[in-house]
């Protein structure tokens, strides 16, 4: 009975200790919450993301192309994505 007595001992020692270490980790956040809300106009704006253009249909391949309006078309695509 002794060791049953000792491991809900420990178990409740442990759960308390787990108990009070959050405890203290909310009240720092929050603080530290409130801290940053203080000095926030100090910090730089974000940068808004710029949306992307919605993108356009495939265009249809034409069976028998050309190479060099091939090489062309993949140039020209190319840049384009680049140029995002």
């Amino acid at each position: 009975m002794e060791i049953i007595g000792n491991a809900c001992i420990i178990s409740v020692l442990g759960i308390g200790f787990v108990f009070l270490f959050l405890s203290i980790q909310v009240l720092v956040t929050d603080v530290m919450a409130k801290f940053a809300a203080k000095y926030a106009y100090l910090l730089p704006e974000p940068e808004k993301n710029h949306k992307r253009p919605a993108a356009k249909a495939a265009v249809p391949a034409v069976a028998k192309q050309a190479d060099g309006e091939l090489i062309a078309v993949i140039s020209a695509a190319i840049q384009a994505h680049n140029a995002k």
